[in-house]
């Protein structure tokens, strides 16, 4: 398997471990599949947008860094 076919597996397995365990925590905390399937799909949505900010940021400062 090539690195990036690894990648974007690895990548999908761990968006999907991480959606199990927001989704299970927020139906723990709120007793509602609706609710909990709602608050952990925004969370993966949003933990996608602050990565891809995060990795534009160490992109751009990385390179200062020594």
């Amino acid at each position: 398997m090539n690195t990036n076919k690894k990648i974007l597996l690895k990548t999908f397995t761990w968006y999907i471990a991480h959606l199990t365990v927001a989704t299970s925590i927020a139906f723990f905390i709120t007793n509602s599949v609706k609710i909990a399937a709602t608050i952990a799909s925004a969370e993966i949505i949003w933990e996608a947008i602050l990565f891809y900010a995060h990795e534009k940021a160490w992109n751009k400062l990385g390179k200062k860094i020594k």
